[in-house]
């Protein structure tokens, strides 16, 4: 199982990573990311030293682009998924398939997660998004029961992660053992 953090500025990185997240993710102060509140985010300089901190401490950043964009924004959220792999960061979180296929053909080592946006709720869909996006991980539908949960986990090709709490996200890798 594996700590994941949400991230919204530097301070708040440093305290996940400083209380042993294994993970974080954050955005780019812009229409990418679903968090795009005053005050949260990241521009390139607080990023890059935010990601310098959590790798420095074994920790792993994850950009999250999961917003959709309209069919003449995309390129904004093509130019995000290519600073994500410039920074370096660990993987991006995305919903939008044409954002997941762009970083499939630009930066196929690049991790992709698909976001709770995505609303993968069953192992044929996941299959598909792993097969066809290459995801590596995929963030469940909070409106999933523990019992969807624990079949899922026992029936999908890529590890899972679920919202706890609201904002806290706990990595489900292989079968779940939830209570």
């Amino acid at each position: 199982m594996q700590l994941v953090c949400p991230a919204g500025n530097l301070p708040a990185l440093r305290a996940a990573v400083d209380a042993g997240a294994n993970a974080v993710y954050a955005g780019f102060r812009d229409q990418t990311n679903a968090r795009a509140f005053p005050g949260l985010n990241f521009d390139e300089v607080e990023l890059r030293a935010g990601i310098a901190y959590a790798h420095a401490r074994g920790c792993q950043v994850y950009l999250a682009l999961n917003t959709y964009p309209e069919t003449a924004g995309l390129p904004v959220w093509r130019a995000a998924v290519d600073h994500a792999a410039e920074l370096g960061c660990d993987a991006i979180i995305a919903a939008e398939m044409a954002v997941l296929e762009h970083a499939m053909r630009q930066h196929p080592t690049l991790a992709r997660h698909l976001s709770v946006q995505g609303s993968a709720t069953t192992a044929p869909a996941l299959r598909y998004m792993h097969e066809r996006f290459g995801i590596s991980r995929a963030v469940l539908p909070r409106v999933l029961s523990l019992q969807q949960v624990e079949r899922l986990c026992a029936s999908s090709p890529v590890p899972l992660e679920v919202f706890a709490f609201g904002s806290l996200c706990i990595m489900v890798e292989g079968r779940c053992q939830l209570s």
